[in-house]
């Protein structure tokens, strides 16, 4: 369900800055292209993604890129299925807490589904964050092919 694809692409490496580079992808017409997903956020024509160099590469030469494509159903789950879980499940603990407001259980049902609500979208943000630092570990250059005479 939550599988990972293992993509392999051409490319040509446009610019180098640094320790990342700039690759067009040499898009083939396939079914693998449409599903994968990694394409949809770019907006120029050239199909342009950063990744991170390797050693002995230069503008002009035609790379293999190794991209993986990750399941879409991971996502669902995180944004839709596991905020309502959070907050029904801290509406049944509402429901056994006497402590907090003793006569009214609607309101410990809807304090603690609140909070049970929020301390979920606390701990994704925090999930999000580590995941922007890994922005490009799905992208990587795994071999240089032939060297073009580009200027």
């Amino acid at each position: 369900m939550f599988s990972q694809e293992q993509i392999v692409e051409k490319g040509i490496i446009k610019y180098i800055h640094g320790n990342r580079a700039t690759v067009e992808i040499i898009k083939p017409d396939s079914n693998k292209c449409k599903s994968c997903g990694v394409c949809m956020g770019i907006e120029n024509t050239g199909n342009l993604l950063e990744v991170d160099t390797i050693p002995q590469v230069s503008v002009g030469q035609q790379v293999t890129l190794q991209i993986t494509g990750y399941s879409p159903y991971k996502s669902i789950l995180l944004l839709f299925i596991l905020p309502i879980v959070s907050l029904l499940m801290g509406s049944f603990a509402g429901q056994k807490i006497d402590f907090i407001y003793p006569n009214s259980q609607d309101m410990r049902m809807i304090g603690c589904g609140f909070i049970f609500f929020l301390l979920y979208i606390v701990s994704l943000g925090i999930y999000d964050k580590k995941l922007r630092v890994k922005k490009y570990a799905y992208r990587k250059i795994i071999s240089i092919d032939t060297i073009h005479n580009s200027t």
